[in-house]
Order: structure tokens, then sequence, then C-alpha cells
């Protein structure tokens, strides 16, 4: 990797977005920062795929790194059952979620099976020297 794909960033939406999302591309993959108020529904995945397919396709990339913390509030199965399969909109996908507070439930564990059933391999890390690594050994770039 050459000095100028170092750097190389691409800004897909704001640095800053209350309540919401940002996404750029970083060097190898795409990076996604999720809001401190970031009020999850059906209408805001469909955006933030939307948003994330994109980008993976103008850059040429599978891999995908979420950060910040994870979304709060009670989330029913058939929501995470929804939120799983929205992943299936970015073919051969690699998708490592980093919250620094990050315990496994039920919850993490069922969107893992429905995602890994549409061919997208997602997992959780509390650290993200972790997540890129996992990204960069398994995924092609």
């Amino acid at each position: 990797m050459n000095e100028d794909q170092i750097h190389k960033t691409q800004w897909l939406a704001p640095l800053v977005l209350e309540g919401g999302v940002s996404v750029q591309f970083r060097n190898d993959h795409v990076h996604v920062q999720l809001g401190t108020d970031l009020k999850v529904s059906s209408e805001q995945r469909n955006l933030i795929w939307g948003l994330i397919g994109r980008a993976c396709q103008e850059n040429g990339t599978s891999r995908v790194l979420v950060e910040g913390r994870a979304p709060e509030g009670i989330f029913q199965p058939t929501e995470v059952v929804d939120a799983g399969l929205k992943t299936a909109t970015v073919p051969r996908l690699w998708l490592a979620f980093c919250f620094g507070d990050f315990k496994p439930d039920e919850r993490s564990e069922l969107y893992e099976t429905v995602a890994g059933s549409k061919g997208v391999r997602v997992k959780f890390f509390s650290n993200t020297g972790s997540a890129l690594s996992w990204l960069r050994t398994n995924a092609r770039s």
C-alpha cells in the first residue's frame, strides 16, 4: 500500500450526524460511525444499507467496520431478523461491529445467524484493532 492509499478517505455522509450515522471509505474498508442518538427503524436501516452498499460498490470492497454505541432499546426478535436480512443488501459482506461496552447476548447471536444464512459474515468486537485485523485477514478488499 503506497502513501496515497494509506490516507485515502472518501466521505459519503456528514462528519457528524446527530442521531444518525456517518459513512466513509477508509483505505481498505467502509467505516460507519453510529451517532449517539441513533433511532433504529426499518426505514433507517434501508437508508443506512443503501449508503453502505453504494460505498462498497464504488470502492470495490466488502469490508465494513461499524463503530459507536450499540443502539439502545428492547428489540423484538422480528426486528433483529429484519436487521439481519438487511445485511444481505451488500453481496459477500464482511461486517465487524465494534462497541466498547459490547456483551454478546441472544439478540447478537440471532443477528449473526440470520446474516450468516444470507452469506454475510458478522462478528462483534470491543476493540477496533481486533475488528480491523479480522476484516483484513478474512475478507477480500
